[in-house]
């Protein structure tokens, strides 16, 4: 079938409506509460700032105190960065196990569901990120190697190659939390089958959303945190990681969501109602 971007957006609309509560409490424990802690905890990390170079420094020179800054600093966040990542991958299959069509699970459940369906998750990922190296990484490392030009003209098909991949495995979440699905090669196959006719439909949409949805976050930590700052160094701290982990929840929140209503629509099932309580 084909994908209609307005009835993906009808039915966000609708899911959120009828389940706002449920989905802002998982979203709350698994999203908001430990981007915030990390954010009073470790503020060091979170607030790095890379060097400022003089004006006419060599540009090599930039380059490598740059270089190192970021090795340096993942070097710091990489075990925050795992843990972070893990917990909102539970929290992300477990609000879309809220509206499996086969039977909708209640929180306690779709808990669950996210907690075992996280490995396959993460395992995904890396498969990924394995063959994206393959097929992409290493020619763009060839035609440096041969020259900077070759290098340059081969970044934009590889730019165009990698929104490719995002958009066919955009539906890997919503296939673990609402099929099931354990097996990651399965799971990516499945994510592909689904978008196949619709890829560019689905990123003219999530480009659209992004865009709007960016600009508002832009917007929103633009004026809060240099209404903060002004308050010291201790509010604009706390105050900016409290209000940054809000938005980052609150939108990935929505876009887990229209993930859901693109999984519904392609699978053409309606969109889902209203879930059960804790058990």
């Amino acid at each position: 079938m084909k994908f209609d971007m307005g009835r993906a957006w009808s039915d966000t609309i609708e899911i959120l409506t009828k389940n706002f509560g449920l989905i802002a409490t998982v979203l709350g424990l698994f999203y908001f509460l430990p981007s915030f802690a990390i954010s009073i905890l470790f503020p060091e990390i979170v607030n790095a700032q890379p060097p400022e170079a003089p004006p006419g420094t060599d540009p090599a020179i930039v380059f490598e105190n740059l270089r190192e800054f970021v090795i340096d600093s993942w070097a710091q966040s990489w075990p925050l960065f795992v843990v972070t990542t893990l917990l909102q991958y539970v929290g992300a299959i477990a609000v879309l196990a809220l509206f499996r069509p086969d039977g909708q699970p209640t929180v306690g459940e779709a808990l669950k569901i996210g907690a075992i369906g996280t490995p396959t998750y993460f395992a995904t990922g890396i498969i990924t990120a394995i063959a994206a190296g393959i097929v992409i990484g290493a020619p763009l490392g060839i035609g440096f190697a041969i020259t900077p030009i070759v290098g340059v003209l081969l970044i934009i098909p590889a730019i165009i190659a990698i929104v490719y991949i995002t958009v066919k495995l955009i539906l890997i979440p919503a296939v673990i939390g609402m099929e099931g699905t354990l097996n990651p090669i399965q799971v990516m196959l499945r994510s592909w089958r689904l978008t196949k006719g619709n890829s560019v439909r689905i990123f003219l949409f999530l480009l659209t959303l992004t865009i709007v949805a960016g600009l508002i976050y832009v917007l929103i930590i633009g004026v809060l945190t240099t209404v903060l700052a002004v308050m010291g160094d201790t509010v604009a701290t706390i105050g900016g990681g409290f209000v940054t982990s809000l938005a980052g929840a609150i939108f990935g929140g929505l876009f887990l969501v229209v993930i859901g209503a693109i999984y519904l629509q392609l699978t053409a099932e309606p969109a889902a109602q209203e879930v059960e309580t804790f058990e």
